[in-house]
């Protein structure tokens, strides 16, 4: 949708400077009379920066998808305070756009996620391309969806109450895919800085999201499973070790007195073995290690 988008955004502040806390997503009316409850971004003070790192902790300490929803719900309403939200992870094929593994709380009526994806998945066109797009966080509202090819969305608005829509679109494990993450109704009191608010929250989500999507394949990989990591040699599980503490193939031949080359070689075998296809998969392993 061509208005999703409504001008450049400008990189907010590094993220190491904005962290934050949680709470749950409020009706609208307890959002606009309970402002306080919403952080300052960037923080004002150091009681905030401690909260927003205590919030933003818990968003990628969680390790399931129900954790997550959890986590999330408690965190909204004091970084992007709003009535509802939706992740989900999508894929581009021939010029159209296909949603898959959906994550919303039980208040998200199935109605609306019927209205939006259809029985293969698919859903309405967006007007723009979602891989170009990642990284952009854009916010809409009802009334700036007037061209013919946002009559679909508009409808999908006015049907279920949405009055306005904040999203961004992170890169996904594989090529042409991506992950959404989307927040509806967001209160008036942030909704002129959501796209900044989404910016610092999207990647914490975009991390414990992939860790949990990755554990829960791994668990359920119809291969080897608790042969998993007996398959690895002693070197490859030592390398997967070191992902999971989040150091780049570089830092990892620095310790272990390899080239990273040999490392990635190395990543290339471990991949295949557990039947994984990114980094975040490996982690969700070994993160207890």
């Amino acid at each position: 949708m061509t208005s999703l988008s409504i001008g450049p955004v400008h990189a907010p502040k590094p993220a190491a400077l904005l962290f934050a806390q949680p709470a749950f997503c409020e009706p609208r009316l307890e959002l606009a009379s309970r402002p306080r409850s919403v952080l300052s971004l960037p923080p004002t003070d150091s009681q905030q920066r401690l909260q927003l790192t205590s919030v933003l902790n818990s968003i990628t300490s969680a390790r399931s998808i129900a954790e997550l929803t959890q986590q999330t719900q408690l965190a909204l309403p004091q970084i992007l305070p709003c009535e509802n939200f939706v992740f989900a992870s999508g894929r581009v094929r021939a010029h159209r756009v296909f949603f898959s593994h959906l994550i919303h709380p039980d208040s998200v009526s199935d109605d609306l996620i019927k209205a939006i994806v259809g029985r293969d998945g698919m859903i309405p066109p967006l007007g723009i391309d979602p891989i170009e797009h990642c990284g952009r966080p854009k916010f809409t509202t009802l009334e700036r969806l007037g061209n013919s090819q946002e009559l679909v969305w508009a409808k999908i608005f006015r049907e279920h109450g949405i009055r306005n829509l904040g999203w961004t679109l992170l890169p996904g494990l594989h090529r042409n895919t991506f992950t959404g993450y989307f927040f509806h109704n967001i209160s008036a009191t942030v909704a002129h800085e959501s796209k900044m608010r989404m910016m610092v929250f999207a990647p914490y989500l975009h991390i414990a999201l992939n860790r949990a999507l990755g554990s829960k394949l791994l668990r359920h990989n119809p291969g080897p499973n608790h042969q998993l990591l007996s398959i690895l040699s002693s070197r490859e599980a030592e390398i997967s070790r070191w992902v999971a503490r989040g150091k780049t193939n570089w830092e990892i031949g620095q310790i272990l007195g390899i080239s990273d080359k040999t490392v990635k070689t190395h990543l290339q075998n471990i991949f295949s073995k557990l039947q994984a296809s990114s980094r975040a998969q490996i982690a969700a392993l070994f993160c207890d290690e």
